[in-house]
């Protein structure tokens, strides 16, 4: 499974939409209706939570590792914050580019800052 920038922006918003009554019932992985099975989300989604930006329940099992009840932590909070905005984010994702970086989370702060920076500057 790769890192995919994009779809860890989609997860964080995911998770930061639920209602409490979704979030309890709401997860990445595990057999049921109401859980989120896109191999691509589940494997970003466990990487959040393994990283600590997401709080959860982990439900591995035999069959698959999986998470329920996700929660944005304070990290999550602040990384969301930092790639929320679509012109702010393309302007890190650019940034990166142009700098021959990689986009790691550390990467993504530092540039976040500079990013916003240039755009206020405009």
């Amino acid at each position: 499974m790769k890192r995919d920038w994009e779809v860890i922006r989609a997860v964080l918003t995911e998770v930061e939409e639920l209602s409490e009554n979704q979030r309890n019932t709401f997860g990445y992985g595990a057999p049921n209706d109401h859980f989120e099975t896109d191999p691509a989300k589940v494997g970003n989604a466990l990487l959040l939570y393994r990283s600590g930006f997401l709080e959860a329940i982990d439900c591995s099992s035999n069959e698959g590792s999986g998470i329920i009840a996700p929660q944005l932590t304070w990290e999550g909070h602040d990384l969301l914050d930092t790639i929320r905005s679509k012109p702010l984010w393309e302007q890190i994702k650019t940034l990166a580019r142009d700098k021959g970086l990689e986009l790691t989370f550390d990467a993504v702060k530092v540039l976040g800052g500079v990013a916003l920076k240039k755009l206020s500057e405009s």
